[in-house]
């Protein structure tokens, strides 16, 4: 391993935030994300900054433990905020660099890497410049003092740039484990889904629950992360330990070399190492699953089409990772589990309406954009528009079913819904998860997407923005009387004219009466668009 030539790298880092810059000013969705992430950090920092100028002095007069415990909130909560984005953004689309083949054979490796390491370090120090001069600017003003901003400003510096040389190995170590494991690249589908669920309630927890929040603190507070707090403390004139200062300084200090070396080694490895190709081999003699589910009971085309878009999810599970997004509506849902410890009465619906509408979206929103290079040949195939789309409502509905019975169930009984409650409640999400499918092939037909998107660093044709709406929107009306009945059987809002029964039957006979007609109508016009459909 050789030392990066600093022109070079400078060179690479800069190219790296020009197109950072281009792609976000490039869209008007790239310059609204930047003007409402812009809004985000003046408010933020707002906050930050009168924090510290109404705490900061009461911090300061405080006894060494209090002094002690608020240093160390802030150094996990910085530390870990810049590493866990830093990790994303390494594992999605930082931690390769554009045209790697090309870069790579210009110049050495070590030179590419910290030109993409520092260009990390620049889009963090980008982000949180402002919120670090409100606090130090809240220190000075407040009553903390100027050698306290002075420290603070220093060490959140530090430990900015320490998270991003952290997160950034990490993210290598993550691209480095996908590529050399041959279980990862095997169940791709499985661990991508397991980690897109884990990720958010992780975070819920890690923001939102006290209990959680406090454990994390008390063992930050026994741990070397604690030891800046010495040099917060010699400062004041508060006590601290003139050792411990010392050495967390060396060490903060010593962390960059290292860390930064560490860098250079994972992008070498995981660069230069040809990743594992799972066994595809065919065998002719071999029954699915699938098939055993599908052959004799559907169209042979149609199974194809099913069976196709479940293998595409299989190999490829970033190409259907946009349907996840309707899980993020149960973050509520999930805190109140979590802070609680209960299951809302409401959490069973919403769950079952949420998988509805992911495994709706995953296979049948772009039907045409979806078959990206292969759709002439989907054209020109003997496969009837009508047989293309009842395959694609298959691939979702099917697995769907499952999906949603499991989740409504376990949770119902969790929650201790009354059975003919939690009956009504299954039967909206079974009927909105074979009708989901149907709506949203009709949408994605009205307005296809044949661009390709950046989705962790590959290229990948998602779905229509307008597409979802229209989707969504469909889909909202379609499960609302059932939706609104369950909730006013589940929640005692106000007194009902009428038997909860009768109420919950109502709804429901609404529902499928809207589902039907958004299915049907959204099912025959994807089959004719598919089947008279010309390429320009």
């Amino acid at each position: 391993m050789r030392r990066p030539n600093g022109r070079r790298t400078r060179l690479i880092a800069r190219t790296e935030l020009r197109r950072t810059w281009r792609k976000l000013m490039g869209t008007t969705r790239g310059t609204l994300l930047l003007l409402g992430s812009g809004l985000g950090i003046i408010v933020y920092s707002l906050a930050i900054g009168a924090g510290a100028f109404f705490f900061g002095g009461f911090i300061a007069d405080s006894d060494p433990q209090t002094v002690r415990l608020a240093t160390t909130a802030g150094i996990v909560g910085l530390l870990g905020f810049v590493g866990f984005f830093t990790l994303q953004h390494t594992v999605k689309s930082a931690g390769e660099p554009d045209a790697a083949d090309g870069l790579l054979t210009t110049v050495p490796y070590e030179d590419a890497a910290a030109g993409l390491l520092a260009a990390e370090a620049g889009r963090v120090l980008f982000v949180l410049t402002i919120p670090i001069l409100a606090l130090v600017s809240g220190l000075v003003v407040g009553a903390a003092g100027v050698l306290v901003a002075a420290v603070a400003l220093v060490g959140s510096v530090a430990i900015a740039l320490l998270g991003t040389v952290l997160g950034f190995g990490l993210g290598l170590v993550t691209k480095l484990v996908a590529n050399r494991s041959a279980f990862v690249a095997s169940h791709r589908a499985s661990v991508g889904a397991a980690v897109s669920l884990v990720l958010p309630l992780g975070w819920v927890a890690m923001t939102a629950v006290p209990t959680i929040q406090l454990r994390v603190l008390q063992l930050a507070t026994q741990s070397p992360l604690s030891w800046p707090a010495d040099v917060v403390l010699l400062v004041l004139g508060n006590g601290g330990n003139p050792v411990a200062a010392a050495v967390a300084t060396v060490g903060l200090l010593a962390a960059f070399p290292v860390s930064a070396v560490a860098c250079l080694w994972l992008a070498a490895q995981t660069w230069y190492a040809d990743p594992v190709q799972p066994d595809h081999e065919f065998d002719a003699d071999k029954r699915t699953l699938s098939d055993r589910l599908l052959a004799g009971r559907v169209p042979t085309a149609t199974r194809v089409v099913a069976q196709k878009s479940w293998l595409r999810a299989k190999r490829a599970p970033v190409t259907v990772q946009f349907a996840v997004m309707p899980f993020f509506f149960l973050v509520y849902h999930l805190q109140i589990v979590i802070l609680e410890r209960v299951v809302p009465p409401t959490l069973p619906l919403t769950a079952g309406l949420a998988s509805a509408a992911a495994f709706g979206a995953a296979f049948s929103l772009n039907p045409l954009g979806g078959e990206e290079g292969v759709l002439p040949l989907t054209l020109t195939a003997n496969v009837s528009g009508r047989a293309f789309v009842t395959g694609l409502v298959l691939a979702g509905a099917l697995p769907g079913v499952v999906v949603t019975t499991l989740l409504v169930a376990g949770l119902g009984v969790a929650a201790g819904t009354p059975p003919v409650t939690l009956a009504a409640g299954l039967t909206v999400t079974l009927v909105a998860t074979l009708v989901a499918p149907a709506i949203a092939v009709g949408a994605g037909v009205v307005f296809p997407k044949f661009e390709s998107s950046s989705v962790q660093g590959h290229e990948v044709v998602v779905p229509s923005g307008w597409a979802f709406g229209l989707y969504f929107l469909i889909f909202g009306v379609a499960v609302a009387p059932g939706s609104l009945t369950y909730l006013l059987a589940v929640r005692d809002l106000f007194s009902l004219p009428v038997d909860t029964t009768w109420l919950l039957g109502g709804g429901l006979v609404a529902t499928v009466g809207i589902a039907v007609a958004g299915a049907v109508a959204g099912f025959l016009y994807a089959a004719n668009r598919v089947a008279t459909y010309r390429l320009d």
